[in-house]
């Protein structure tokens, strides 16, 4: 297993106009500039609310659903509220494509056309029927039932109830967004993992799978020696905020010149 060289900032590897399918992973850790919490650690939602993790497990359905509908929509509705990060936007100006297990829509909105949404939607409802795929696009507002956010409490289609589309813990990935990831792991001439752990599988994949395709492999966290698991997979790991990172990369591969006053809007 070979360890990532680590550069400072990003000033030791940009890409460049040869890298033609470059792909991101990105997880939580881009969003959080929008306003949305990060999950995991001492600051992260499930420590602050335990009862909200406890509630994101499929174990916990369907009692849990009034929980989902509590939190997710209005997450959603938040980050669209304070739009995409610098991050998302640079991203999309690449025309780079996206995996992203995030579920707040941010890509999208960036201007991202190419986003495989590992972890679901939460922009959407979905029926809690197993062999129901209706799904509706949600107007989020506030309250624990699916009518507050202009959906159904029952599907219309078979007559289950209907949750928020996001998965839950111990539920299987969307098969059509995981087969899309991987298929773009394989294409990729350059993976950037950007906000993320990196060590959940099946996303974990992703980097090593890229990497023995061919692609570069490279890692943007403002902490990247934790953990060294997730660190060794990449060929170069980029300490800094992505957000000052990928609008620099962006720049440089659109041969834009930087300008102090502009930055900030970015």
């Amino acid at each position: 297993m070979v360890t990532g060289r680590v550069s400072a900032r990003g000033s030791a590897f940009r890409p460049s106009r040869e890298h033609r399918r470059i792909v991101f992973l990105t997880g939580a850790g881009l969003s959080a500039r929008a306003g949305l919490p990060t999950f995991r650690g001492e600051d992260g939602l499930w420590a602050v609310h335990p009862e909200l993790e406890r509630a994101m497990h499929a174990s916990a359905l369907p009692d849990c659903i009034p929980d989902l509908w509590r939190v997710w929509p209005g997450m959603y509705a938040a980050a669209q509220r304070t739009g995409p990060t610098p991050g998302h936007r640079a991203i999309a100006r690449m025309g780079a494509a996206v995996i992203t297990q995030n579920v707040d829509g941010l890509h999208q909105a960036a201007g991202s056309r190419d986003v495989a949404e590992l972890h679901g939607d939460a922009g959407r409802a979905a029926c809690l029927g197993p062999d129901c795929t209706w799904s509706t696009a949600l107007v989020p507002g506030d309250g624990e039932r699916a009518e507050d956010h202009g959906a159904p409490s029952l599907c219309p289609v078979c007559g289950a109830p209907t949750r928020p589309d996001v998965v839950l813990f111990d539920e299987m990935l969307p098969a059509d967004a995981l087969e899309r990831a991987e298929r773009l792991a394989r294409e990729a001439d350059l993976f950037v993992a950007v906000g993320t752990s990196g060590v959940v599988f099946p996303a974990a994949q992703l980097a090593p799978t890229a990497r023995r395709a061919g692609a570069r492999t490279v890692l943007i966290d403002v902490n990247p020696e934790d953990p060294v698991s997730a660190r060794a997979q990449f060929d170069e790991v980029i300490t800094g905020d992505a957000h000052d990172v990928l609008p620099q990369w962006e720049r440089a591969l659109n041969g834009v010149r930087s300008s102090t006053f502009l930055d900030p809007f970015d």
